[in-house]
């Protein structure tokens, strides 16, 4: 071999290396988790991290090993630069997953997870299960992974978006191709672990993921602009087809809004009263994603009404929507819709003779469950009925005379966190591959193979 072929040698073997050091540090986390997770409540998500990460991994080795060492050195040297990129690209997206899941071994934070785990698994899990005894065929996938947030409110990041934090410092690499993460994450706001009742949020986050999940986010947008265009015209609307365009572009909101109430009950309303709450002359301006709050909160009371759940108008807390769009013309005309919007959420699904309330096994009386009462029998619905009767009771704690204090509020919280974590239900939580190609390690691969020297450098800077 040449002076050059050896040098191109010992440059292949330096990255062989730092492939393979990348890959022993992933099996060995991998390999930890796992033995922490002895009733493998993380079992399929711990397979869709590894396919992705352990097969990118695997594949760049490979191609390492297939370059041509008679290259001239510099063009040689360019390629393995690339190939360093991409490993440095992969190293970084096993930190993103790996720092959420590790957030489970900090004991502050833990007994937090361990309930909402819980939570997103009772919320995520009726729709499959019940699935096929209505003649639907779906497979569920691994279930979206909750981890403490700095945010402000719940946000979902489905494996079909791409998270904030990985857009922002991934560059063209993210935006353009990394569309389809592994698994779906929840991003829980750090509130929620001195006050865990603000799980219920959980309900409009899955979702999202269910939505996105079943495919049903182009029809049931569909099917929302329909009802709305024919009611607005039966109402002689200034602009029937502008009313429609709007909940349109608000139909995702719209349907996780309505998930959370048939999961959650009237909890969910009054949990997103606290996060809706502006100055009266705030409450009726539409916004993009979302009708007017005021909008918004009549939508889950009318939604909780036409369920036949007692105590909707209650869990306002005293806001009068009506009142707060009054003068607020196109705030006026959607409240006029709410109930055409409310009766076409809960009819039956695009494509499927099926509707919300049958898909996740509906019943009212799941929500006259009194905090610290455990659902018997206990089954899939237990712990988010767990978490609605825990947010009446922080609602009741608050309200009480001399009791709305700091040490009532940490004991119920306390309280919350354990039975919750508790209360799980003994089965393995797998799932089948779910549709819809997630990123596994031959797309990684494909993607990072065919970027270009000065996109994937963009991705990988800062990656360090």
């Amino acid at each position: 071999m040449s002076d050059e072929g050896e040098q191109n040698r010992r440059l292949r073997e330096r990255l062989r290396r730092e492939l393979g050091s990348l890959r022993a540090e992933f099996a060995a986390w991998l390999t930890l988790r796992r033995k922490q997770d002895v009733a493998e409540q993380h079992a399929s998500q711990f397979m869709a991290i590894e396919a992705c990460i352990d097969g990118a991994a695997r594949g760049l080795t490979k191609h390492l090993d297939a370059l041509d060492l008679g290259l001239p050195r510099g063009a040689f040297a360019e390629q393995c630069r690339r190939h360093d990129l991409r490993i440095l690209w992969l190293r970084r997206l096993w930190r993103f997953f790996r720092e959420r899941l590790d957030q489970r071994d900090d004991a502050r934070l833990a007994p937090l997870l361990r309930a909402a785990d819980e939570v997103v698994w009772s919320a995520w899990r009726s729709v499959f299960e019940r699935a096929p005894t209505l003649g639907l065929n779906v497979t569920s996938g691994p279930a979206p992974l909750p981890f403490i947030d700095l945010e402000h409110s719940p946000a979902a990041t489905p494996r079909t978006w791409v998270s904030r934090e990985l857009s922002r410092d991934g560059g063209p690499l993210l935006a353009e191709h990394l569309e389809r993460l592994p698994i779906a994450l929840i991003h829980l706001p750090v509130a929620s672990v001195a006050s865990p009742w603000w799980l219920v949020f959980i309900g409009h986050e899955v979702g999202h993921h269910v939505q996105h999940h079943l495919g049903l986010v182009e029809g049931f947008q569909a099917q929302l602009k329909q009802a709305v265009l024919r009611s607005a015209t039966d109402l002689k609307l200034t602009d029937a087809a502008l009313a429609a365009e709007r909940w349109g572009r608000w139909s995702q909101e719209v349907f996780a809004d309505v998930y959370s109430v048939v999961s959650f009950g009237t909890a969910a309303v009054r949990a997103l009263v606290e996060f809706e709450q502006h100055p009266d002359a705030g409450m009726g301006v539409p916004r993009d994603r979302y009708p007017a709050a005021a909008v918004r909160l009549h939508l889950m009371v009318r939604t909780a009404e036409r369920l036949g759940l007692s105590g909707a108008q209650a869990s306002l807390n005293g806001l009068d929507p009506r009142a707060l769009v009054a003068g607020v013309e196109l705030a006026e005309e959607d409240l006029r819709l709410v109930d055409t919007v409310v009766k076409a959420s809960l009819a039956e699904l695009p494509g499927s003779d099926v509707s919300l309330t049958e898909l996740l096994g509906f019943d009212a009386r799941h929500f006259e469950l009194r905090w610290p009462a455990i659902p018997t029998p206990f089954d899939v619905t237990g712990p988010r009925r767990m978490a609605g009767a825990a947010l009446e009771a922080w609602a009741r704690t608050e309200a009480m005379p001399l009791m709305g204090d700091a040490s009532a509020l940490d004991a119920l919280a306390d309280t919350v966190k354990q039975l919750i974590g508790e209360k799980r239900l003994p089965e393995r939580r797998g799932g089948a591959k779910p549709p819809g190609a997630p990123l596994n390690g031959d797309g990684l691969l494909d993607v990072l193979l065919g970027m270009d020297p000065a996109r994937l450098e963009a991705a990988a800077r800062g990656a360090a």
